[in-house]
């Protein structure tokens, strides 16, 4: 019998800047409005969320999106990594733990393709080899300062495997571990 843990697949799928940053000082996104122009189908989001079975984000991110006029996510289960209460919300979890154990604890929940999405679980996902395909959405402005999606050392490499120059100026890059 094999100790190897199982997992389901992992996507991450963010916007950064030119030099590294995911949001602005303070987690501010206002950066981003001026490239919001591309379409769900242009950018890979609905395919990406047509596939996915489930989400795992952050608290922080978790937070932010609490708070837009309408929950984003439908009914697709939503797995919340924190350590802060929080108050229960229909198809939304909250868990603690090591990335990797929880990754194998929705696998034996039958959780078969899962999105990361906030900066700290991707780093976490990224820190432990467990990210399968990351794309990212290279901005064309410097910010100098925020939340850096590439902090701490990264194990392995990462390969692209396309790349598309979307209509707003963005261009998607989509690597998988090499």
């Amino acid at each position: 019998m094999s100790t190897e843990l199982q997992r389901p697949r992992v996507s991450a799928f963010l916007a950064l800047s030119l030099d590294g940053f995911i949001a602005g000082e303070g987690g501010d996104l206002a950066w981003l409005a001026p490239y919001g122009g591309d379409s769900q189908e242009a950018t890979g989001y609905a395919g990406l969320m047509a596939s996915t079975d489930t989400l795992l984000m952050g608290r922080n991110s978790y937070d932010t999106v609490s708070a837009f006029p309408e929950w984003p996510y439908g009914d697709k289960p939503v797995v919340v990594l924190t350590h802060r209460a929080a108050e229960p919300r229909t198809h939304v979890t909250f868990r603690q733990g090591a990335l990797p154990q929880v990754l194998e604890d929705l696998w034996l929940a039958g959780s078969r393709h899962l999105y990361l999405d906030g900066g700290e679980v991707v780093r976490q996902g990224l820190q432990a080899g467990v990210v399968d395909e990351l794309t990212l959405f290279w901005v064309p402005v410097t910010l100098g300062r925020g939340v850096s999606l590439f902090s701490g050392a990264l194990p392995g490499r990462l390969a692209p495997v396309s790349s598309t120059l979307l209509s707003s100026g963005l261009v998607r890059v989509v690597y998988q571990p090499a």
